[in-house]
């Protein structure tokens, strides 16, 4: 399987455990649940951003780093400006996650489960691929 179709594969399987979890009950006080669906949100940001880097990649644009990811998409006429917008925000909860660089609230975490706002991940990831066909797994 090529790169880029790997990296949807795991944001459609991240976000379908996301469903199933948000299908039953949960409790994000129990710290179990809460490394359960912070891993999921981690791997479904971290395969976003993988998939961007290696789709501008495909197009010979290089990027400096997370930080410049999202401009070089919207730049290059991936992304609109709530899109890049979206992605920036993806970057920096990845970071606060990985990094610890701040304490998570939990009250957040679970209005993400609870309006499934996590499947704007899978949202985006798709609509990358219908604009960028060409440079798709070349």
């Amino acid at each position: 399987m090529a790169v880029l179709n790997k990296l949807l594969s795991i944001i459609e399987d991240m976000t379908k455990k996301l469903d199933e979890l948000v299908d039953q009950e949960y409790d994000l006080t129990d710290w179990r649940n809460q490394l359960t669906v912070l891993h999921a949100l981690q791997v479904q940001a971290q395969a976003l951003i993988d998939m961007c880097q290696r789709l501008l990649s495909n197009m010979g644009v290089a990027s400096e780093g997370y930080v410049r990811l999202a401009v070089r998409l919207r730049e290059n006429g991936l992304v609109t400006s709530e899109e890049e917008a979206f992605i920036r925000s993806i970057i920096g909860f990845r970071n606060i996650i990985v990094h610890g660089y701040a304490t998570l609230d939990i009250g957040v975490i679970n209005e993400i489960l609870k309006s499934r706002d996590y499947r704007r991940i899978l949202e985006l990831a798709l609509r990358l691929k219908d604009r960028a066909k060409e440079y798709w797994d070349p």
